[in-house]
């Protein structure tokens, strides 16, 4: 019985390896707490918390447009390298929102990234997906989004200064972008590259204040993850 006991637990320990993390940025009492989970890449210019607007309550994230957010970026590493297939997507989502859907000058976006080593900037970069809104290269009047090794900058569909909700899809080799659950494009993606972090806003300079809220990633551990854990179990199970 007690071998028993310890596989269920060893087991329930695969299972929830395959979490989500949601983020609605309401949990954080002021810039001090935001800044303890994500890290600031110019700490100068800090990316903020901001305490009176939110889509699902009243806190979000605002790079300080316009012409104010230089620099202001920051990184979460997800922990682990996380990948998606066909079967199970990895889903990468947030709400977001502009004050000006006509000035074409919008430069703001979250992304995922994948490097070789274990989080943001160790290593080479493998991969990103972008989603929100750029001025090059693109329709200026929609949304966009990146695929780095896939497709590029792509446009998705006409701005407005509504909440919406923008996720992509990363599957076996390839991504599906999505505007509140609407797809508007397919972008090829190299296979097998892992993703570990996620990077908030674009480091650059816009014209149009915006805010992000609800990210949300739903992570599914990649084979080589999972087999470890299953080793594990195993080797309670024989002990």
């Amino acid at each position: 019985m007690r071998k028993l006991v310890v596989l269920g637990i060893a087991l329930s320990f695969v299972t929830a390896a395959s979490a989500d993390f949601f983020d609605d940025f309401d949990s954080y009492a002021d810039q001090a707490a935001f800044d303890a989970v994500y890290t600031q890449i110019y700490p100068t210019v800090p990316l903020l918390l901001d305490q009176t607007m939110g889509y699902s309550d009243g806190q979000s994230v605002n790079p300080l447009g316009p012409n104010n957010n230089y620099e202001r970026r920051a990184y979460m590493n997800l922990g682990a390298e996380y990948d998606g297939t066909d079967a199970q997507p990895l889903v990468f989502e947030f709400m977001f929102k502009l004050d000006d859907a006509i000035d074409w000058w919008s430069r703001e976006y979250f992304e995922i990234r994948g490097y070789t080593g274990v989080g943001y900037a160790d290593g080479d970069l493998q991969e990103l997906i972008a989603l929100g809104v750029t001025s090059s290269g693109v329709d200026t009047t929609m949304y966009n989004a990146r695929v780095m090794n896939g497709a590029g900058w792509v446009n998705l569909t006409t701005k407005t200064t509504d909440w919406v909700k923008l996720s992509a899809y990363i599957k076996t080799a390839t991504v599906e972008l999505f505007v509140d659950d609407n797809l508007f494009q397919t972008s090829a993606r190299p296979a097998g590259v892992t993703f570990d972090c996620v990077v908030l806003g674009s480091g650059l300079s816009t014209r149009v204040n915006t805010h992000f809220d609800d990210l949300n990633v739903e992570i599914v551990p990649e084979p080589a993850s999972l087999m470890l854990l299953a080793l594990g179990a195993l080797a309670l199970r024989r002990r």
